[in-house]
């Protein structure tokens, strides 16, 4: 071998190819550990953020003109809600209901819903309809099955969306 093949750094003496194997493996320990200590950043245009944010499950320029469960329909006549079939709410206890449901609040969630309460139909002045399903578990979870999505109701318990 030849001397001028030879490198000596802090009384260390190595060929230049072994030198630079040095070298790569110092520099693959840095990326580690630069990687693992401080990972890249993720993007900020992922569904997390958005989770956080509460909607309403009726938009300000929908007019909600009926809501239908199984054992309670209620319709909006003369700009009045009333009972559709026989029921034992009073006209108060009517409006309380159709304000719950004007009124709610929802964030969306991942989770799978199990234990279903009931459907729901909301018909709305324009003609349009919409279906819901209220759900139990984990928590009070209202899933629209045409979007195949679920959101927590955040303000309302069960029994102030069915009138019982």
């Amino acid at each position: 071998m030849k001397v001028n093949e030879k490198r000596k750094l802090f009384g260390v003496t190595m060929t230049k190819r072994a030198w630079n194997n040095v070298l790569v493996y110092v520099i693959l320990i840095i990326m580690f550990v630069f990687w693992y200590v401080a990972p890249p950043l993720k993007e900020t245009n992922e569904a997390a953020p958005e989770s956080a944010e509460q909607m309403g499950l009726i938009p300000d320029n929908g007019s909600l003109s009926a809501i239908e469960m199984p054992d309670l329909t209620l319709q909006l006549a003369n700009s009045e809600w009333q009972c559709a079939n026989d029921c034992r709410l009073t006209n108060q206890q009517i409006s309380g209901v159709v304000n719950n449901w004007l009124s709610i609040k929802m964030t969306p969630v991942d989770v799978q819903a199990t234990d279903k309460i009931t459907d729901v139909l909301l018909s709305f002045n324009d003609g349009n309809t919409a279906r819901v399903e209220l759900y139990a578990s984990p928590y009070l979870i209202l899933r629209l099955p045409n979007q195949q999505q679920n959101f927590k109701i955040e303000n309302l318990h069960v029994s102030q969306l069915l009138g019982r």
